[in-house]
């Protein structure tokens, strides 16, 4: 038993080093992106939201649900995780940008809601394979639904179920858990159709991550275009605020027995616990939303939105490095 606690924990920390080198390059890609969109004039945006919303993310949802399934109680704590940021950061949109301000619309959506579809699905993806990214799509499509739910409520707006219906992610992982539940005898020859169907889909998963990021680095251009600055208190505020909820959660996680710290004999599971932990964690470290900043055509964010979310961007890139940094010396070292 010991012997396989040596071997779990010194892969953890092997694995450390090379966390923080995948975050470099998620940078690069960014960075690329951001380039890209300087010399384009930032012409492919939405041609990127596309491949990412309809294309790169069901595949990559929909592969990793069929490696790992979620249990209910992990798929109720991520959304009650995504549920817990999305009220916190609500005083801070009240605070920041009252109700009679000019902006109120298009400022407390981006503000409530984390940037779940450009950078915590591939970065979970990343560090943590298809069991984190598994995790972290329940987390994106329960702040999907508060999004355009309780989101659309907030900035002055009707709700707005029938888009979130829509989204291709949710549908990924209706199919996968479909998928999952049927157990089909099948011919020899349907069973390798299959097969190369799901290597396929893998593949255009695999693209997803760095399209994910390359989008990402379009939209902070754009925002930048659009009189964004780099320093904004509120979102200062937010990048420290999060995180500390985050561990808060997590203490009360363990400490309600949701999320016991023996190892105990099953060490995959104790492992899948931590992960979920992780994933709470990662997911406070982000930004505020980019993707889910949606206006109506031919309108642009004021100033004042844009600095806070393009100022949210470049504080995130700190904070997420500490938070890998604390997930590997708090959670799994532990």
């Amino acid at each position: 038993m010991q012997g396989a606690e040596a071997i779990i924990i010194s892969g953890v920390q092997a694995a450390y080093p090379l966390a923080l080198r995948l975050l470099a390059i998620a940078a690069l890609i960014v960075l690329a992106g951001s380039l890209m969109a300087r010399w384009e004039g930032g012409s492919q945006q939405a041609t990127l939201n596309r491949l990412n919303s309809r294309i790169f993310i069901p595949c990559l949802v929909f592969a990793s649900l069929n490696r790992t399934p979620l249990t209910l109680s992990e798929a109720v704590i991520m959304g009650l995780g995504a549920a817990l940021y999305s009220a916190a950061c609500y005083p801070l949109a009240r605070w920041w940008f009252p109700r009679d301000a000019a902006d109120r619309e298009q400022a407390w959506i981006p503000l409530m809601f984390s940037s779940t579809a450009t950078l915590l699905l591939p970065l979970a993806y990343l560090l943590f394979g298809s069991q984190g990214l598994t995790k972290a799509a329940f987390f994106h499509l329960a702040a999907l639904l508060l999004r355009y739910t309780v989101g659309e409520r907030c900035a002055g707006r009707s709700a707005q179920v029938v888009a979130f219906l829509k989204t291709p992610v949710l549908h990924a992982v209706l199919i996968a858990l479909l998928f999952a539940q049927l157990e089909i005898d099948l011919p020899q020859q349907a069973d390798e159709l299959l097969w190369l169907v799901e290597k396929g889909i893998g593949m255009m998963a695999l693209g997803a991550l760095p399209v994910l990021l390359m989008s990402h680095g379009y939209a902070l251009y754009w925002l930048r275009l659009q009189g964004g600055r780099l320093w904004s208190p509120v979102a200062l505020v937010r990048a420290l605020w999060l995180p500390l909820l985050a561990v808060l959660a997590i203490a009360v996680l363990r400490l309600t027995g949701l999320a016991p710290l023996d190892k105990g004999y099953d060490l995959l599971h104790y492992l899948d616990l931590r992960t979920s932990e992780a994933i709470l964690l990662l997911a406070a470290a982000l930004p505020c939303t980019v993707s889910l900043l949606q206006l109506p055509i031919d309108t642009v964010p004021s100033p004042r939105t844009a600095t806070l979310v393009l100022a949210s961007s470049l504080f995130s890139l700190c904070v997420i490095v500490l938070t890998v940094i604390a997930i590997n010396s708090w959670l799994f070292s532990s």
